[in-house]
């Protein structure tokens, strides 16, 4: 295998890793309605870790929100 393919290799799976991360957390905070703390509970983290990556990929936590709160 060529070194090329090999960084096309690394990349791909960086890439799919963060995307099953960002899935995880946005299926986490659904389930929480938007609820940080009870979030990184349930991914088995700290809600400093969890707010670091919802920074990271960009989630808008207002969509998890319920209407008229």
């Amino acid at each position: 295998m060529k070194t090329t393919e090999l960084g096309a290799d690394v990349d791909l799976l960086k890439i799919t890793l963060a995307d099953f991360e960002k899935q995880m957390i946005v299926s986490a905070l659904a389930q929480t309605g938007g609820n940080q703390n009870k979030a990184a509970l349930r991914l088995g983290t700290t809600k400093r870790i969890l707010s670091y990556r919802v920074r990271k990929y960009g989630i808008d936590l207002g969509r998890f929100r319920k209407k008229g709160r």
